[in-house]
């Protein structure tokens, strides 16, 4: 295999490498979402989920210990109160609304039971009764964030709070936790009121479900939901600090800072979402710096995941767009600490597009970049396009188009992990490259003297090579010569016949008219003999150059032998020739060949007719085909009893224009072609030919073929 064969076939591996490697990822991508939807999971059985109508939910054919918790999901009863004079529709501020709302749902985007939608803005209160068995032991609700205010009444007793809520922003402090409570079942129903206010935010309302369960379920489901926050929290910083070290000890890589950064800056807005560890952990923090913070690492994490891949793709992501990305999040975080936060959330929009259209921009640099093969492209993709999908959900789940739940921490976190092992293998390539140079160079160093003898040594075999191509080379140039002196030797000879013939015939020096006759006819057959060289010429030049078109055709070894009988069978018989044909077909006794049966009647008539030519009457010419059992090829024959070959010309006789007669009279016969046209007919059909002596007396050409699948 050739340099140009063995680049081809790395690159094929490399390409199917890749795209295995792009499977894995798409598989964990896989693996991440079942993870997810087992987290979520509100039921351990298989009965249907009950729905709340008109504020009440019977869950008396429920089992918690079997059943496990339910989401109290459905229609609620709800009071409204609007944050602005006119929402309710009854022109009267702060007039309360009774009515129905489906629950999951943002006040913004749902419809109230009298059809009247509802702003983002304003106090409501939710009522449920929840029909159930008699519960022996406490039953538990699992509360999520509620924007932004909440107080929550079981059987009319206050059970947790988040913030104050009032019928005014001036009497509401927004926060946001999930919280757990804990009531007695002891009775068959239990009234549940939530009141909600929200001022400081653009959604309000309840986005994900409240579930209810025994203690021991809910208590897991917690546990579940913590410890999977806490493990990407974990990871997230441990592979941030790890790449900020490498930063730290080799300051020119630049893609470590950049990704080191990702992975904080994701890491800290997972701190102030969901649970909301970095608020519980930091007293003064409070909502409207909680919500400051989100969006500031939101923008600053797709800020610093462009400026990777900018870093690590230089060629496909231009300087410019990095300066664009950076200039667009200083006006987004400036924005931020200017306006309120219901400002700002309100054009969430913005920043989600930001994050897309950077991430877009890296998902088409990819795309070229996995098309030319470049190392870790396809894990890239895989992980910018599952980064991009939880970007589109979370857009759809933030504006309450979508019953989801928040992707995008666990789509970064997947880019980032894929992205690490990028750049472990290539930190780990790099290592192992300058060890195998270290030890290249220690081998080198230990050898030196081996391998100057060694280089001294190739120049020798070089200049031998160069002395044998410079003989080669002057051989060529002598036969060169030869031919152009036999070419014109052979043109000049019959030329000069005919132009005496027809002196003759113009001086009338040739007056009978039978002398006449007899000159025309010879000089017919100098013009016959000129043409059948030149058409040999012209044949052997469109052989050697392989610009000959072969009509092949399957022929069985026994038709082929009966065809060559046929042939010259009885013109040897006329001749006073003996004419012998043998064929053997060891285990193959349908035997074929794929041949051009023109062109190879044109090689044994120049061979039969050798052998005719020098084999005396009482010869024998023998024909012989046979097959090898271990071999997929056949080997036909023609052997005479002449007089042989003269060892001096063996190698030379299927040279162009060769012959025995070194004065290469043209009465001798032949234009000395016809053996070098059947060793090109022969190399065409992928044979060879050979000549050789006969120990007894003759010589014998030899022909070996493939045979046909």
């Amino acid at each position: 295999m050739g340099p140009v064969g063995e680049a081809f076939h790395s690159d094929r591996k490399s390409y199917f490498r890749n795209r295995i490697r792009a499977l894995i990822g798409l598989a964990a991508v896989a693996m991440l979402l079942l993870f997810l939807s087992g987290c979520a999971v509100s039921q351990e059985s298989d009965k249907a989920i009950p729905e709340a109508s008109n504020g009440v939910i019977d869950l008396t054919g429920w089992s918690w210990e079997k059943d496990g918790i339910v989401p109290l999901d459905g229609v609620w009863r709800f009071q409204w109160t609007p944050g602005r004079s006119g929402s309710s529709g009854t022109g009267v501020k702060n007039a309360m609304v009774e009515t129905t709302i489906r629950v999951p749902g943002t006040w913004g985007t749902s419809e109230t039971g009298n059809g009247v939608r509802i702003e983002d803005q304003g106090y409501g209160i939710y009522q449920l009764t929840i029909k159930h068995a008699p519960h022996i032991g406490l039953l538990a609700l699992r509360v999520p964030n509620v924007s932004t205010a909440y107080e929550l009444r079981v059987d009319g007793k206050v059970v947790a709070t988040r913030g104050v809520t009032g019928m005014s922003a001036a009497d509401s402090v927004p926060y946001q936790q999930p919280a757990i409570v804990f009531f007695d079942g002891d009775d068959d129903t239990t009234e549940l009121t939530l009141s909600v206010a929200n001022y400081d935010h653009r959604r309000g309302g309840i986005r994900t479900a409240i579930v209810v369960g025994d203690y021991a379920h809910i208590e897991k489901q917690r546990t579940m939901q913590a410890a999977q926050e806490l493990i990407v929290l974990g990871c997230l910083l441990m592979i941030g600090f790890y790449h900020f070290g490498l930063f730290v000890m080799r300051r020119k890589e630049k893609a470590n800072l950049m990704f080191a950064l990702l992975c904080l800056f994701v890491s800290l807005r997972m701190g102030v979402i969901g649970e909301g560890y970095l608020v519980q952990w930091i007293d003064p923090l409070d909502w409207a710096g909680a919500i400051r913070v989100e969006y500031v690492a939101f923008v600053m994490a797709g800020w610093s995941g462009f400026g990777f891949f900018r870093t690590v793709y230089p060629y496909e992501i231009k300087r410019y767009g990095h300066t664009l990305s950076t200039g667009i999040a200083t006006v987004l975080i400036a924005v931020l600490f200017v306006v309120k936060p219901l400002t700002f959330t309100s054009w969430i929009l913005v920043y989600q597009l930001y994050i897309l259209f950077f991430s877009s921009i890296v998902l088409v640099a990819l795309v070229f970049s996995a098309r030319k093969c470049r190392e870790g492209a396809w894990l890239s993709l895989v992980g910018v396009a599952g980064l991009v999908l939880t970007i589109v959900n979370d857009m759809l789940f933030y504006s309450g188009w979508w019953r989801s739940v928040d992707l995008l921490p666990f789509g970064l976190l997947f880019l980032i992990i894929l992205n690490s092992f990028i750049m472990s293998k290539r930190s780990s390539s790099t290592f192992e490259e300058a060890e195998r140079m270290s030890r290249q160079l220690k081998e080198w160093n230990n050898s030196l003297e081996e391998k100057i003898e060694g280089r001294t040594a190739e120049l020798q075999r070089s200049y031998a090579t160069l002395e044998e191509a410079k003989r080669e080379l002057e051989r060529v140039e002598q036969s060169r010569t030869q031919l152009v002196s036999n070419i014109s030797h052979d043109l000049r000879t019959p030329i000069t016949l005919l132009r005496g013939y027809l002196e003759a015939l113009k001086d009338n020096v040739i007056s009978d008219p039978v002398k006449r006759d007899h000159t025309i006819r010879s000089m017919l057959a100098k013009v016959e003999g000129l043409n059948a060289l030149i058409q040999d010429l012209f044949d052997l030049s469109v052989l050697e150059a392989r610009k000959v078109e072969l009509t092949l055709e399957y022929i069985p070894l026994s038709e082929w032998m009966q065809r060559l009988t046929e042939q010259y069978s009885l013109e040897m018989q006329e001749k006073g020739i003996g004419f012998a044909s043998v064929i053997d077909v060891q285990g193959c006794p349908g035997a074929k060949v794929l041949v051009d049966i023109r062109r190879m009647d044109r090689v044994f008539a120049n061979i039969v007719y050798n052998a005719i030519r020098h084999t005396p009457q009482g010869g024998l010419i023998r024909v012989a085909m046979q097959t090898f059992a271990d071999r997929s090829e056949m080997e036909v024959s023609v052997s005479d009893s002449g007089g042989g070959i003269d060892p001096d010309d063996l190698p030379f006789i299927f040279d162009r224009f060769y012959k025995k007669d070194k004065s290469r009279h043209s009465s001798s016969g032949g234009s000395g072609l016809g053996l070098s046209i059947a060793k090109e007919i022969v190399e065409l059909h992928g044979g060879s030919i050979s000549a050789c002596n006969l120990p007894g007396g003759g010589s014998e050409f030899r022909i070996v073929m493939p045979l046909s699948a």
